[in-house]
């Protein structure tokens, strides 16, 4: 049986964090208008690991908490996949925008949307059912994947 993939919160420090986690394909909730008070209750009630650099915060998360020495985002993220044995390729599934899983949009339904630059064969196309943000495999796609790779190059999975 496989264990269930971790959950995270990021605080109100990490939200560019956040967002390099969604590209991985990993459920990272960023809501930094929240008080302390809130994250930890939020991180507990929906069993999350709060990810922050704050000393104070991360001890009262205790077993929810992840304390962050790093301050550049490629060792930020680097930690984190290898703390949590995350993937380390970009898997395109979460909304960058609000974390919500994106769905498969149909490439005609996505053409209106499209800028006129963006040919056909940029599919396959996503939406997220909630903000409703469009995503498809474009330049911006391959040069995140790009500095994805450049942050996690040789990263091995599952070790701290």
């Amino acid at each position: 049986m496989r264990a269930e993939a971790p959950r995270f919160l990021a605080d109100a420090m990490l939200g560019r964090l956040a967002r390099w986690l969604r590209l991985l394909g990993v459920d990272c909730a960023y809501l930094p208008h929240l008080p302390d008070a809130a994250l930890l209750a939020l991180a507990r009630c929906e069993g999350r690991i709060l990810v922050t650099r704050d000393r104070e915060l991360a001890r009262r998360a205790g077993a929810h908490g992840c304390l962050l020495a790093e301050t550049e985002i490629g060792a930020e993220l680097r930690r984190v996949v290898t703390r949590f044995g995350l993937p380390a390729a970009p898997a395109f599934t979460r909304c960058l925008r609000c974390n919500r899983p994106v769905r498969p949009v149909h490439p005609a339904a996505a053409r209106p949307f499209l800028p006129p630059a963006v040919g056909a064969g940029a599919s396959p196309f996503t939406r997220c059912p909630a903000c409703r943000r469009l995503y498809w495999r474009g330049g911006h796609a391959r040069r995140a994947a790009a500095r994805l790779e450049a942050m996690l190059g040789g990263t091995e999975r599952g070790k701290a």
